[in-house]
């Protein structure tokens, strides 16, 4: 793989014309919120059908895994119900 690229965060996800499509963003230079925060600005899209969504889902739930027993994250609490 030769091409590598940063993102500070998800903007936004959204569904439409048979495709998931995921907003990508970076924190702005120039732009801040109430606080005084960078803003998140949407900078790249992924679109992928919603088979691709799935096995990515899973693959970022391993990962998710993996950071918390390397206590990287700290573990999410159960969602009610489960």
């Amino acid at each position: 793989m030769d091409n590598e690229r940063f993102i500070d965060g998800v903007t936004q996800i959204g569904f439409g014309a048979g495709m998931v499509r995921i907003d990508l963003g970076t924190l702005s230079s120039s732009k801040v919120d109430e606080k005084g925060e960078p803003l998140l600005e949407p900078r790249e899209r992924l679109v992928m059908r919603p088979e691709a969504f799935l096995q990515m889902l899973i693959a970022f739930d391993h990962m998710a895994k993996r950071l918390v027993d390397a206590k990287v994250i700290p573990q999410a609490p159960a969602a009610p119900g489960q």
